[in-house]
């Protein structure tokens, strides 16, 4: 059950979906996964899949810190201090995901100038410049964009 919720959190395997993660890890945390209640405590601190409620989440991470999950007596011990995320967050987050929008929108990178030629393709085209007479060294000028020739 707890594998499941975390399948559904993640969303890695099957679609996300954090309401059924959190109903997956409540029948786990109900049945003593220390694991479970401690992911539980986490949802109900943050909001995600249930409401938001300090009481229960503290609830949550009293019953998996009695079995041992030092994660959970961590949030036991911070409790006074837990406060929602600072508006210097909120930006550094937002101004993240619109750098990724921008990424994910943005021109690709300008072609190469000059013609690509894989070594096939080079290959033939270097044999039939000596069938008609060139020799095996012989290079030609090269033109670029500017027009200037490059030997």
């Amino acid at each position: 059950m707890y594998r499941l919720g975390k399948e559904y959190l993640e969303g890695s395997t099957v679609s996300k979906d954090t309401a059924r993660a959190a109903d997956w890890f409540t029948k786990s945390a109900e049945a003593g996964n220390q694991y479970a209640q401690y992911m539980l405590g986490k949802l109900c601190l943050t909001g995600q899949g249930l409401p938001r409620d300090q009481v229960q989440a503290m609830m949550w991470f009293s019953r998996s810190a009695a079995q041992g999950n030092p994660y959970a007596q961590f949030f036991l011990e911070q409790r006074n201090d837990l406060r929602p995320p600072s508006v210097m967050l909120a930006v550094t987050q937002l101004l993240y995901h619109m750098s990724r929008i921008f990424e994910d929108n943005s021109v690709p990178p300008a072609i190469p100038v000059g013609q690509q030629v894989d070594r096939k393709l080079r290959r033939k085209i270097q044999e039939k410049k000596i069938a008609m007479g060139h020799k095996p060294d012989d290079h030609e000028e090269e033109q670029t964009m500017g027009g200037m020739t490059m030997g």
